[in-house]
């Protein structure tokens, strides 16, 4: 059971407890007699529309519900940015009844009140699951049939993509590493492309290329044959080779997001061209990765 829904029909606070144990305090009572009903929702920065993908980008409105029997564990304000290093939940929702109807009732008020703007979420499944006959029979007395797998095999997916502006955090700026001398060391530092020169900043010659992200590099046109990333991430892995042929389905790059590794496969059969991809680099929504001519 998750720490959160223990915590709402026990009455008891985990984290206190484990800190009286630590400093070896007795436990003091038995098993805690569990009262209610609790359901937790995670509340994810994921595009429940299209096939759950990790959105990392900035939170620009965040409105939680409140009320009885509604509890918000989360650290996430309005503007904070949410970006691809971390994982991809916002907060955890717990709504807590007397009975499984109450908390029911409770949570769709809850969900059908949480505002969130600027980015995707999953909160449009978890409103459709609250309703959904297998979650939430008509009867009450009825078992829901819910499983670890109904999502996959039996959930139907009417959610609609969500429709805002690209999951972009911002794109990395380009930056360059310069040496500097200061009290008589040398330091290298890292400052934005083209700060250094302006500053008349001495520049190593043997200085590296800034590394560019992949979405910047790939300023083509996006036509047909154009392989596009569905989401912000990072390349963690490139498969094919410029020049290579491919069948439709065939792997072409593996990108990472909030601790989600997502395959990108070819769309098309046909010979990869204007490769741009390589393992490192930052890929926007929409970013080009490479074509697929033929």
């Amino acid at each position: 059971m998750e720490h959160c829904v223990s915590e709402e029909v026990s009455g008891i606070d985990l984290v206190r407890e484990q800190f009286r144990l630590a400093v070896g305090e007795p436990l003091g009572y038995d098993d805690p007699e569990h009262r209610g009903h609790s359901i937790e929702f995670r509340i994810n920065g994921e595009d429940a529309g299209r096939n759950f993908l990790p959105q990392p980008v900035v939170v620009t409105r965040w409105e939680p519900p409140s009320g009885p029997g509604v509890r918000l564990d989360s650290g996430v304000v309005e503007g904070s940015v949410v970006g691809g290093a971390f994982d991809s939940m916002l907060a955890k929702l717990v709504v807590t009844g007397r009975t499984r109807q109450q908390a029911l009732e409770r949570a769709r008020r809850a969900l059908a009140e949480f505002v969130v703007e600027g980015m995707p979420t999953v909160l449009p499944f978890h409103r459709a699951v609250v309703s959904d006959p297998a979650f939430a029979p008509e009867d009450p007395a009825q078992p829901f049939t819910v499983h670890t797998r109904w999502i996959e095999t039996e959930f139907e997916n009417t959610i609609e993509p969500w429709q805002g502006r690209s999951g972009d955090a911002g794109e990395p700026e380009e930056r360059e590493r310069i040496v500097v001398e200061v009290g008589g060391k040398r330091l290298e530092v890292s400052l934005p492309a083209g700060f250094g020169a302006a500053a008349g900043a001495r520049t190593p010659a043997a200085r590296s290329a800034p590394k560019r992200s992949a979405s910047r590099a790939a300023r083509s046109a996006v036509s047909g044959d154009a392989l596009t990333s569905p989401m912000q991430g990072t390349i963690v892995k490139v498969a094919v080779e410029e020049g290579q042929t491919v069948a439709a389905g065939d792997l072409v790059v593996v990108l990472e997001a909030m601790k989600m590794e997502q395959p990108l496969t070819a769309h098309k059969a046909g010979t990869v061209t204007g490769l741009v991809a390589q393992v490192g680099q930052t890929v926007t929504s929409g970013g080009v990765i490479c074509e697929i001519a033929g």
